[in-house]
């Protein structure tokens, strides 16, 4: 059975990026599972990257993955100091209104913030 680096050497064309040598390891040392808790993406959408399969935004992916396991951090407006993770998932999430800060993420998330792919105000 191959491990994860050595299926990412076989799927990926030269040079590999670092995150997805990163992704493998870290999935060779705990799990997919785990790696993808960690990255709050799911596990199919985890052995699809180091599959090379991946369908979605692969650079949310790796955002995530750089916040998640290589501790690389953005600056929120409204959170301050947060993992890159927390971000991606910060975008990903339904307007509600179930707090402020929820709310306030929602809006900044879509208003402009440097580290964001939404460009508008939906809500």
């Amino acid at each position: 059975m191959l491990s994860n680096k050595q299926k990412v050497q076989a799927a990926w064309p030269s040079p590999i990026p670092d995150w997805v040598i990163v992704l493998a390891e870290a999935c060779d040392s705990e799990s997919q599972r785990i790696v993808a808790d960690k990255s709050e993406y799911s596990h199919a959408a985890i052995s699809s990257v180091l599959n090379n399969r991946y369908k979605g935004d692969l650079t949310a992916v790796q955002k995530a993955i750089e916040g998640a396991l290589m501790q690389r951090v953005v600056n929120c407006p409204v959170a301050g100091e947060i993992g890159m993770q927390q971000c991606q998932a910060n975008q990903r999430r339904p307007f509600s209104a179930t707090n402020s800060q929820r709310v306030q993420l929602y809006r900044a998330c879509r208003d402009g913030c440097p580290h964001s792919k939404h460009t508008e105000v939906s809500a």
